[in-house]
């Protein structure tokens, strides 16, 4: 599409926006309990024509505050409530099974401190500023409350605890807390993370047994893993209905 055809249809969407907000409007007026439900439906949607990559699985939560033309979502991702991405030209790219908490902020661009402009100013301005990309993993968790800061990168598999700021990168199935975040345990341990990604990934996307000794050693030595292996059978069965329900790929 060229970027006169974009712009019109970006136009079309923001007048359409512009009427079911003023629909809305008019709607809370009278009744707020219908307000809060058509808004929860409406304003959350409306919106998902306009990401930079957003696929059939990717849920996006109510209330969230996004450039979302700057957001690239991988199929079966998942960003929670209230998310607020503060961007002007930063990226966002969210990888498969990866999955945003509640209530995180994220940032993956920096105002430059310029000489004769009022930080009143800058903000809109833009003058100077250094946009970055954050990329959150495959099937990385990023908890409730985290700030993610320009160019940090989230590995795959990796555990970002809940109110965690991220300011650089996370390594694959590390998990990390704290301000600034750091490393305090694994996701699993070597031999889970083979079975798991057994299940997860084709053979040619999956770690080599090698690479995670290499990382493990490294960085993990003396870590404790957080995650367990065992599923009763009722919680097998859900998993695949659910996996099956959705198309999700199977492997071994």
């Amino acid at each position: 599409m060229n970027e006169r055809n974009y712009n019109k249809m970006n136009l079309k969407t923001k007048i359409r926006n512009l009427r079911v907000k003023l629909f809305l409007w008019l709607i809370g007026q009278e009744n707020h309990e219908m307000w809060f439900r058509l808004h929860k439906v409406y304003v959350t949607n409306m919106d998902s024509k306009g990401f930079g990559l957003k696929n059939t699985h990717s849920d996006v939560g109510f209330e969230s505050i996004m450039n979302p033309k700057n957001i690239f979502l991988e199929d079966y991702t998942r960003i929670q409530n209230h998310l607020n991405f503060i961007s002007y030209k930063g990226k966002l790219k969210v990888k498969k099974y990866a999955a945003i908490g509640a209530g995180c902020i994220i940032i993956p661009g920096d105002h430059v401190p310029t000489v004769g402009i009022p930080q009143y100013l800058a903000g809109n301005l833009h003058v100077n500023d250094v946009d970055g990309e954050i990329v959150v993993g495959e099937d990385a968790w990023v908890g409730a409350g985290t700030i993610l800061l320009s160019h940090c990168q989230i590995g795959r598999g990796a555990v970002v605890a809940a109110g965690a700021v991220v300011s650089k990168p996370v390594l694959p199935y590390a998990v990390v807390a704290g301000i600034p975040a750091k490393i305090i345990a694994t996701r699993f341990t070597i031999e889970q993370i083979l079975e798991h990604e057994s299940q997860l990934y084709s053979q040619d996307e999956r770690m080599t047994r090698e690479e995670l000794e290499q990382l493990f050693d490294k960085y993990y030595q003396g870590k404790k893993a957080i995650g367990k292996s065992e599923m009763s059978d009722e919680d097998k069965e859900r998993l695949r209905e659910a996996k099956e329900k959705l198309g999700m790929p199977t492997y071994d």
